[in-house]
């Protein structure tokens, strides 16, 4: 897979549905976060109660088809959350008769869907994150989205995690108190594929995070306070770059 610059719009739950994304510039943009099973929209239910911004469909996986239909582009993905391995494969299987990418979200920190198994929940239980992977990536090209920050073995992970089948990880390289881990993204790159997220605000930290290992980059709310912000970012000689999956 061919993409034609190295820039991501990273998943956005409740903002990130087709009309906000078919505009965007960068090669690859990323519906969702969104539920796939019931379980999922319960908990997602339950954040948007407090104000927080989600996707809330009555029939989950048909609110899902319904945006990639709507989004019009091929290069594609949609990041998801599933209490159940019926709502990845149900949802995994969506994405390809689109001939879109699979992201597992491995990586939403809100408690109600973490409680549910959802989220960052499965970067502390390895065995259930892998068989998810494992299960997905036989039906549809999938990136894995994680959280660093966390205190764990991110290498060890890295390698079962491609291992397991997954194309790409998209790493969110938090440091705890603010800024981007550099040395996070460049050792989890030895593994294969990555995507880097965090702090990329201008063409310079994007660029430090290819410097590091990444193969791409990604944001988001820096899209919010600019929404020409791809645009700009495009005028870098490394960012602009095509690269191959």
């Amino acid at each position: 897979m061919r993409f034609e610059n190295r820039l991501v719009l990273s998943a956005m739950a409740g903002i990130n549905n087709a009309e906000f994304c078919k505009w965007q510039k960068a090669s690859l943009v990323i519906l969702g976060g969104f539920n796939a099973d019931e379980k999922a929209m319960e908990a997602a239910e339950r954040v948007a109660n407090r104000g927080r911004k989600e996707f809330i469909f009555e029939d989950p996986l048909e609110g899902i088809e319904k945006e990639i239909r709507t989004l019009g582009r091929k290069k594609f993905a949609i990041n998801v959350r599933s209490a159940t391995m019926e709502g990845y494969l149900e949802a995994a299987n969506i994405a390809e008769s689109y001939g879109g990418i699979f992201e597992i979200n491995a990586h939403c920190r809100q408690p109600e869907l973490v409680s549910v198994g959802c989220g960052e929940w499965l970067l502390f239980n390895h065995e259930r994150l892998l068989e998810i992977v494992t299960a997905v990536s036989k039906i549809v090209t999938t990136f894995v989205k994680i959280r660093g920050g966390r205190g764990i073995d991110y290498e060890t992970l890295s390698d079962k995690i491609f291992s397991a089948g997954a194309n790409a990880i998209h790493v969110d390289a938090m440091i705890p108190k603010g800024g981007c881990d550099f040395d996070l993204i460049a050792r989890i790159s030895k593994y294969g594929f990555v995507i880097g997220n965090n702090s990329f605000v201008d063409i310079r930290s994007g660029e430090k995070m290819i410097e590091a290992g990444a193969k791409m980059v990604s944001a988001a709310r820096a899209v919010l306070k600019d929404n020409k912000f791809f645009n700009r970012m495009l005028k870098s000689k490394i960012l602009s770059q095509p690269v191959e999956l």
